[in-house]
């Protein structure tokens, strides 16, 4: 298993790629379309049944977007977290604007800072693409797990492992300590091959691109400064998240996996996993 960032305050943003700042731009062009897919990609991993009347615990919440969905499909109450300011005023002006008089909150907080006795227990915690961002995943996921109420779940997004991590967790931290021109020359240069990528093997680059946004609602321009910058960078095999929850007292009750193409050669993906707490 990969180990934490050595001689770094994981719990300082200024040590962390500036998501908010992203998720803030992305988060402007927001409309029903993507809050639609944003619900029918939290529905694939988490039941209806599940989520109807449900408390639900969003870290590293990013947009809101998950958290609008949650109450969408059903959450009684959703709280959210993250270390990033700007995610967090970002959700709150999303969620203020779509679900002025609902039951929701968020706050900036670290999920190495999590503990059951301030921050209570809840039905669901879910986490979508984040942990493998604090510098220290393996804490991060069983601080997560220590919220979870016994026969609640926790759904996580973690980057799946591949040969080329290694490169790729180089380049994320040469990204976030960049100035800006050199970060859109690299985006520009990743944009290119990737694109060149999709015609090499016969798929059309600009329908692609128009049918990104169901992936999650997001958007795939937002997606690659994510991708890119996203330090701290670690990544696990679906084996190694099963058998590490399993320990913890969770059983895997669903997951969505798949193999990175190319080695990892444009990067990788997030295998999803739904645990229930025994």
């Amino acid at each position: 298993m990969e180990t934490a960032v050595a001689n770094e305050d994981l719990t300082d943003v200024s040590s962390h790629f500036a998501f908010g700042k992203n998720w803030n731009s992305f988060a402007k062009a927001i409309t029903e379309s993507e809050i639609t897919e944003a619900a029918a990609g939290l529905s694939r991993l988490l039941r209806r049944n599940e989520l109807e009347g449900a408390s639900f615990f969003d870290i590293g919440c990013g947009s809101g977007l998950s958290m609008l969905a949650a109450k969408r499909l059903g959450a009684a109450k959703v709280r959210g977290i993250d270390i990033d300011p700007d995610s967090v005023r970002t959700a709150e002006t999303l969620l203020t604007r779509h679900l002025p008089s609902e039951n929701w909150m968020a706050g900036q907080k670290s999920v190495l800072d999590l503990s059951p006795e301030c921050d209570g227990y809840h039905d669901i915690v879910y986490s979508w693409g984040a942990l493998h961002h604090t510098g220290d995943m393996w804490r991060a996921i069983e601080k997560a797990t220590a919220l979870v109420k016994p026969g609640g779940l926790l759904a996580l997004a973690i980057y799946r492992k591949t040969p080329l991590c290694g490169f790729w967790r180089w380049e994320k931290r040469l990204y976030t300590k960049s100035p800006p021109a050199l970060c859109a020359a690299i985006r520009l240069a990743y944009k290119a091959l990737y694109i060149g990528g999709l015609a090499a093997t016969g798929r059309n680059p600009r329908a692609y691109i128009r049918a990104y946004r169901s992936n999650r609602g997001m958007d795939w321009h937002h997606d690659v400064h994510d991708w890119l910058g996203g330090y701290p960078y670690e990544s696990a095999s679906p084996s190694e998240i099963t058998a590490f929850l399993d320990r913890l007292g969770f059983s895997t009750v669903r997951s969505f996996e798949k193999r990175a193409r190319l080695w990892g050669i444009f990067g990788t993906h997030c295998d999803e996993f739904a645990a229930k707490r025994r």
